[in-house]
């Protein structure tokens, strides 16, 4: 995950996610055999279009997982702006906007309002333990991730049926 900074530190990139339109900083799964930093990097470029480079780690933060499969450790880390530019957003992203860190959006996720609030600090990276229910918060993900589950499926299904006619013909 990364918290991109603006030069002066009064802004932070967040994007809008298709779940029900919550802010989130830029962030995903790490692939086999990639450092997390390397991860924060790749996703942020994958989401957003900007290129940016690592500065420093902010923490490590142990969270109940959103897909409800126990515990989930989150590396976060700060990072600027060095190139690219915002991209044309798809499915899983649906907006991007640099926000005030003095006035954040009431639908950021609660854990990451925790890893700005640690970036702004400015101190030695963190361990926390963030004790919180995401499906207590945001008990209509339950509805969405079963939802998106059958929609990727539907997918799936339909590009093997595509593929398979293509051999056909």
């Amino acid at each position: 995950m990364a918290v991109v900074l603006s030069g002066d530190r009064k802004q932070v990139l967040l994007l809008r996610r298709e779940i029900f339109f919550l802010w989130d900083l830029p962030g995903g799964g790490i692939e086999k055999n990639e450092d997390a930093a390397d991860a924060a990097v790749r996703e942020t470029a994958e989401e957003v279009g900007y290129e940016i480079v690592v500065e420093k780690l902010i923490g490590c933060y142990r969270h109940q997982s959103v897909y409800g499969s126990g515990d989930q450790l989150t590396y976060a880390y700060r990072g600027r702006v060095i190139g690219g530019k915002a991209k044309h957003f798809g499915l899983e992203v649906t907006g991007l906007n640099w926000c005030d860190v003095t006035r954040l959006p009431r639908t950021l996720e609660p854990l990451h309002r925790q890893i700005i609030a640690d970036a702004l600090a400015n101190v030695e990276p963190v361990e926390r333990r963030i004790d919180f229910a995401l499906w207590k918060l945001y008990p209509a993900r339950v509805v969405f991730f079963g939802l998106r589950f059958v929609n990727e499926a539907i997918k799936l299904l339909n590009r093997k049926g595509a593929k398979n006619a293509s051999k056909n013909h």
